[in-house]
């Protein structure tokens, strides 16, 4: 150690490591400065400021630290410039760090001392582990939140909770930044949490100063540099050890103990006592070796444990938010997992066995030899499988410079992964492996044979993307098949589990369910207000798996807290056990909970309460679940992303490029839906000189305003999409931009880039130009207006009329070309709702009305993708971002190739084109909305389009299916979609208006860029979906129970099961499960599979039959189920089948004094 001034000093450390490829020892040698001027720590002021003017020498007088009406002011620069480096590890703040110089001020300025008399204050010293597992306990021990009747800083009344003071070492954070960013960023701003409230008129101890009028914090969290700190960076054991002998973890808890031991030898002799919180058994013994009492080290259990007894009026519970590592009936923390407890014998008997994690130097050796591969697990499927979940799980991993996903069969070879982690997996034998065909997702959903009736949904518009498709890489490998090596067969690769490399632990809402005898009490005690209020009655149900599980797994403990099973909505996350002493307060809650541990005696994850988001039901917090559920972005835009945003005195034009083409002189507008804020097109017509036509799409230029690599830019790629939920809209990028600058608005001007076609008369395409562009929009149209343009007699005068007259012709025409190529014209099942002004809440459900001008927009948006896709492909054939629709599996056709041909139609896959021209063919005279059926159903037989780059795929597999295209992009909607950013960008270059930007160059970030907005998009659609859902059970819960026609999509013709139909609604997007009421053993029944019919025949009277695509009446009703949540019931009315006398099926149907009757709006 060499000295480098009065204040610094140098350590050096070397290490020694060999190379992966040649086995080279190389030395590396580290220094780290060290000082003796950082006190007892830094901490944080908001009040904090520098009157110091430059070249001040550093004077370490008291006179130089003083408070003057609540602000510190310091009078040394040179202290701010030498902690610049050590304030970066906590990042910067509004407010000062300031360093606490002595033990003196660090007790009577800034600790919050004990609220009871004579009570220690205790600074507590919390390890990594405290961070990356119990933060939540830490911010409400730390920040506070309902002491009742008491008073003073710790008080309700803003004051912080029962463990104000604590430490958070440098060694401890960056072990955290190191293992879980999530957790770092959310130590620092528990650092930087700074709260003031009025002081009382009471000394703060301090003899030479008058203080009584400034304020007090209510908590005191303290950074402290340990590795920079010389009292405590050398590293010498109490064995006279070097600390580089040890292992880093071992080294890790050794500095922390360090940092204990060296704040309780300076407050030896005062009312502080040091706490070292750990759930590291080892460290703690460690510490009571060495602390020779000066400090206790607790677990966080035992600590928080003792906190509750010493504070019996706190009204909240902290030892809920304890991380829970093993379900033993004693305190929990951190154990070993052969400590079997009574209910891990329990999990055992039930579970499956799971085997052992290898540990992280077998799986970095096994990776390194190509034993193992690493991966992130996907979850495709969770389906039940005799009481068992059973969770089917995808890895893709590389092979040489490509990629594959393999299949992860079962839960057993899952081993305990949640979807994310990163994982270590071995490759089953060939002869494991999986042949034939994907089991994709049927044209219906599946008929459930459980007892349990089924709620209805929004219908699907898609089959459900497998990991494989959102990440654009293949299932299938060659595998030889015969004698000779050109025997060749693709098979779907299958491994299993061997460790968790990084876990993907977060957080979930949902919530806990209720057993049966618990939902009877409820069910009693709710019986005379249903009768009174009508509202839909809680129905006590049959057992079902939930209920299974919970009945096995829910425990009452001696202590008096409960074991209870939390479900999470998102159903890729397995259920979780948690232990709570709020059972009763969190029925009917949705609640948030995390996920601390999965130990390999559990059959399911173990974690912990967080907090409680409301009412489950509830519209607002229903919202709020969907948004968690799907990881939808939805905070603010933090204030990097902010910044990057023009002035408030911003105009365009200002900043205007000369190569920027003028066009505000062309008659520019927009048509979008009513109310659109968000416009990101606008087209123009005009007649040229030479008899043909210029036609241009205009589409925001939000490349001028967000500039690669800055944070608003880094912040788009990671949101990728606006969401659109029914009553709000979540925005990819800040209001300034997508509302005003970059929405083209009627009569202002905007930046675009424009696509400008020369077309004649007959819709052929002379030339094309690609320029960035300032336009002015003549008129902001909604489709009813343009489409009156359209259908108005023809005026040369009106200029609106005439741009939109001629560009409904040419549409037409490009409209034709394609459908002849053989473009798919599908259907969907959407609907929108009239939503209250007020409420918000739905007053209508309405299906959508398509008009000639919204095919005309159409039909120029896909002309101007089309038309780009080219042009960037020519100029960077393997880095263009594209979008491909794949071609669709036959086998995904031939359950809706058999229902069409027992209604004497016939559905032809062969190429687009046949089925195009086989759908327009396949009609029933009896009833037209048979075709519209066939056309959403063929919609469900297809994979949904990707994004994906040119340079990962053949060109062959570039083609869009459905819009029969060799090649498309996303170019028309920079505003909402990340996807469009990036063509943008490569279009700016390819055109020599902007150079490329390096990342876009890398086909690795390229192909991670595509898979986060393949995810991304999927989850809006199904946020969005999910949004609707909750819109619908609203609108009928408020409306009460609907009569209303449907057609039958699928009819279960399976031996020995309840006969069951699945339907959808087209009057309101509904989709559901309709059982009915007669014994899979009655002989009456008959079941004709080739027909996909059933046929009833009683005693007396006509039979009774449905077929596949039959008209039926249902009744349409909400009910609420045992956990206290509404579910959408479909029963038939029409046709009616007599009712069975097996008491089996009794209690499927509800009775009719159980349904619930009508009531006028405003009721529920």
């Amino acid at each position: 150690m060499s000295n480098h001034g009065d204040d610094l000093l140098c350590s050096t450390s070397v290490h020694y490591r060999q190379t992966r490829k040649r086995g080279k020892i190389i030395k590396q040698v580290a220094e780290t400065y060290l000082r003796n001027d950082l006190g007892f720590g830094i901490t944080y002021t908001a009040s904090a400021r520098d009157n110091t003017e430059e070249g001040d020498d550093y004077d370490n007088d008291d006179e130089n630290n003083v408070y003057n009406n609540g602000s510190m002011e310091r009078k040394s620069k040179k202290r701010n410039r030498r902690n610049k480096s050590l304030n970066s590890q906590v990042d910067q703040v509004v407010g000062r760090p300031y360093v606490i110089p002595t033990a003196e001020e660090l007790i009577s300025k800034w600790l919050i001392s004990s609220k009871a008399i004579d009570a220690p204050t205790h600074l507590v010293v919390v390890d990594t582990n405290v961070l990356l597992h119990n933060l939540d306990v830490l911010e409400k021990a730390v920040l506070g939140g309902g002491v009742e009747g008491s008073e003073g800083v710790n008080s309700n009344s803003g004051g912080g909770g029962l463990m104000p003071n604590i430490v958070i070492p440098q060694t401890a954070l960056l072990e955290c930044r190191s293992n879980r960013l999530t957790a770092y960023d959310r130590t620092v701003d528990l650092l930087r949490s700074i709260k003031m409230i009025p002081a009382t008129n009471q000394s703060s101890g301090i003899s030479r100063q008058n203080l009584s009028s400034i304020s007090h914090r209510t908590y005191c969290p303290i950074f402290f540099p340990d590795q920079n700190h010389v009292a405590t960076a050398a590293m010498i054991t109490p064995n006279q050890t070097p600390a580089s002998s040890l292992s880093t973890n071992d080294e890790n808890d050794y500095r922390i103990r360090r940092v204990a031991h060296y704040l309780a030898e300076h407050t030896r002799g005062t009312n502080v006592r040091v706490i070292l919180l750990t759930d590291d058994k080892a460290c703690r013994e460690k510490a009571h070796k060495e602390s020779a009492s000066l400090y206790q080290a607790h677990s966080v259990a035992s600590w928080i444990k003792l906190l509750e007894q010493s504070n019996p009026s706190i009204t909240y519970s902290l030892s809920d938010l304890v991380a829970n590592f093993n379900m033993t009936t004693g305190s929990r923390g951190i154990a070993n997992e052969d400590d079997i407890s009574p209910l891990t014998k329990i999990q055992l008997s039930h579970g499956i066995p799971y085997t052992a994690h290898l540990d992280s130097t077998d799986l970095s050796r096994g990776i390194q030899q190509g034993k193992y591969h690493r991966g992130v697990f996907r979850v495709v499927s969770q389906v039940s499988n005799s009481g068992q979940q059973d969770r089917v799980g995808s890895v893709t991993i590389r092979q040489g410079e490509e990629r594959v996903a393999v299949t992860i069969a079962n839960q057993q070879h899952s081993n305990r992964s949640i979807d994310g982690d990163v994982v270590a997996i071995a490759i089953n034998a060939v002869g494991d492996w999986i042949v034939g065909p994907q089991n994709q997702t049927s044209t219906t959903k599946k008929l459930d044979n459980s007892f349990e009736p089924p709620a209805a949904g929004i219908m699907n518009e898609t089959a459900d993307p497998t990991p494989a498709d959102l990440e654009n890489v293949s299932d299938r490998l060659a595998v030889q098949s015969g004698a000779n090596a050109s025997d060749l067969s693709t098979m779907r690769p299958t491994g299993k589990v061997v460790g968790i490399m990084r876990r993907n632990f977060s957080s979930y809402s949902g919530s806990i369910h209720e057993t049966a005898s618990a939902a009877n009490s409820v069910l009693a005690l709710q019986g005379s207000s249903n009768a009174k209020n009508d509202s839909p009655p809680l129905v006590a149900s049959y057992l079902s798996e939930r209920e299974e599980i919970a009945s096995q797994y829910e425990r009452e403990h001696e202590d008096g807290t409960f074991t209870c099973v939390f479900f999470p909505v998102d159903r890729k996350v397995p259920p979780i056990l948690i232990r709570t002493t709020q059972r009763d307060r969190l029925l009917g809650q949705r609640i948030i909970v995390a996920m601390d541990s999965w130990p390999v005696h559990s059959s399911f994850p173990l974690g912990h309460y967080v907090r409680t988001i409301g009412p489950a039901g509830s519209k607002d917090v229903e919202t709020q679940v969907l948004l968690q559920e799907h990881n939808i972005p939805h905070e603010p835009f933090p204030a990097a992303v902010l910044a990057c945003l023009p002035s408030d005195d911003y105009k365009i034009g200002q900043d205007n490029n000369p190569a920027r083409l003028d066009l505000r002189h062309l008659p520019v507008l927009s048509i979008d839906p009513p109310n659109c804020k968000d416009i990101d097109d606008a087209l123009h017509c005009m007649k040229l000189p030479n008899g043909n036509y210029q036609v241009g799409v205009h589409i925001a230029d939000v490349t001028h305003y967000v500039k690669p690599g800055t944070a608003i830019d880094l912040e788009a790629a990671d949101r990728s999409t606006s969401t659109y939920l029914v009553n709000k809209r979540l925005d990819m990028l800040p209001g300034l931009l997508t509302t005003d600058l970059c929405s083209l608005k009627g009569n202002v001007d905007r930046y675009a880039f424009s696509v400008l076609w020369e077309v004649t008369e007959g819709a052929d395409i002379v030339n094309v130009e690609f320029h960035k562009t300032l336009i002015h929009s003549i008129g902001a149209l909604t489709y009813q207006q343009a489409q009156s343009l359209i259908d108005q007699p023809d005026d040369p005068n009106d200029v609106h009329a005439c741009a939109v007259k001629r560009l409904a012709q040419l549409a037409r025409k490009f409209r034709k070309r394609r459908i002849d190529a053989g473009a798919l014209t599908l259907a969907s099942p959407e609907v929108k709702f009239v939503l209250d002004s007020e409420s918000l809440n739905p007053t209508d459900v309405q299906a959508y009305a398509l008009l000639e001008a919204n095919a005309l927009v159409e039909e120029f948006m896909l002309l101007a993708n089309v038309t780009v896709s080219k042009k960037i492909l020519r100029h960077y054939p393997t880095m263009s971002v594209l979008r491909r629709h794949p071609s669709p599996n036959r086998a995904m056709f031939d359950g809706l190739i058999s229902k069409a041909r027992c209604r004497g139609l016939t559905i032809e896959i062969d190429d687009s084109k046949r089925l195009a021209d086989s759908l327009d063919a396949a009609q029933l005279e009896s009833d037209p909305y048979v075709n519209k059926l066939l056309r959403i159903l063929s919609t469900r037989c297809m994979s949904p389009a990707q994004y994906f780059c040119s340079g990962e795929f053949p060109p062959t597999e570039w083609h869009h299916y459905g819009l029969a295209a060799p090649v498309y992009t996303h170019f028309t909607s920079p505003i909402r979609r990340y996807a469009d950013v990036c063509v943008h960008r490569l279009l700016a270059a390819a055109i020599n208006v902007a150079p490329l930007p390096s990342h876009l160059s890398s086909k690795s970030y390229l192909h991670d860029l595509c898979s986060n907005m393949n995810r991304r998009h999927r989850a809006a659609q199904m946020a969005g979906r999910a949004s609707v859902q909750l819109h619908t059970l609203i609108f009928f819960a408020g409306d009460g129970a609907k009569d209303e026609y449907a057609y039958v999509l699928d009819v279960d013709t399976s031996e020995a099961s309840v006969p069951k139909l699945s339907v959808i609604v087209p009057r309101y997007g509904i989709e559901g499960c309709v059982r009915l009421s007669i014994s899979a053993s009655d002989p009456k029944l008959k079941r004709l599979p080739k027909d996909h019919k059933i046929v009833y025949e009683p005693s007396t009277g006509p039979s009774v039959s449905i077929q596949v695509f039959d008209r039926v009446k249902v009744r349409i009703w909400v009910r609420t189920t045992q956990d206290h949540q509404r579910e959408l019931i479909l029963d038939l009315l029409e046709p009616l089948f007599p009712t069975s006398g097996d008491s089996s099926t009794q209690g499927i149907d509800q009775t009719k004094e159980s349904r619930p009757k009508k009531k006028a709006r405003g009721d529920a």
